[in-house]
């Protein structure tokens, strides 16, 4: 009788196995020999679960986002502000604790291979990895305004906030900068003005 295999455990679990490699060896050095013997499998069996190297980087990134998400659920509760929850989803960009400092190396490279290579299934990856963290960002925005912690105008302040994000960690990168402080007096500043005052 044939095993039964969930495949998308498994393509999760040679994610997870992959994942200090692809930190080390960067997206562009990674290669399906070094997947295969990290994930203890043969490098046939590779492609039954990917189509290509791309596919485990996807899986490894999507890992880190629901790690990330499953931190911040952790770290919130009640009494957690909106602001601070606002915090803790960027906190790979804000966050002194260097292991991210490694996420953020793969994840500079990972963008500017999108970037100059206009790839259809990385664009796509992107925009799913985007729309994650908004839907996150649009959760925490609605709790606030449902808390009556922000201003319902707060709703419309989302888009700005994602877009700054991403501006002030590539402006960090291109210019070689430390923005961390500027970001976060960013999101006081917003905070200052949306936060409703008792």
């Amino acid at each position: 009788m044939a095993i039964k295999v969930d495949k998308d455990k498994k393509r999760r679990d040679i994610a997870i196995a992959c994942t200090e490699l692809l930190l080390e060896k960067g997206m562009k050095n990674l290669t399906i020999t070094e997947i295969a013997k990290t994930a203890g499998i043969g490098k046939g069996t590779i492609y039954d679960y990917f189509s290509n190297k791309e596919e485990i980087v996807f899986e490894i990134i999507r890992n880190f986002i629901e790690k990330h998400h499953h931190n911040l659920l952790n770290q919130s509760d009640k009494k957690t502000s909106t602001k601070q929850k606002v915090l803790y989803l960027f906190d790979v960009f804000l966050s002194e604790y260097m292991p991210y400092e490694k996420h953020l190396d793969v994840f500079r490279e990972y963008l500017s291979v999108t970037l100059s290579s206009k790839c259809s299934p990385m664009i796509e990856f992107n925009r799913e990895c985007s729309n994650f963290i908004r839907n996150t960002l649009e959760d925490i925005i609605e709790e606030g305004i449902n808390k009556g912690e922000i201003n319902e105008v707060s709703r419309n302040l989302i888009d700005g906030i994602m877009r700054a994000e991403r501006g002030y960690m590539v402006i960090a990168w291109a210019e070689g900068r430390d923005l961390k402080k500027e970001f976060k007096d960013f999101i006081d500043t917003l905070f200052d003005l949306i936060e409703i005052k008792k």
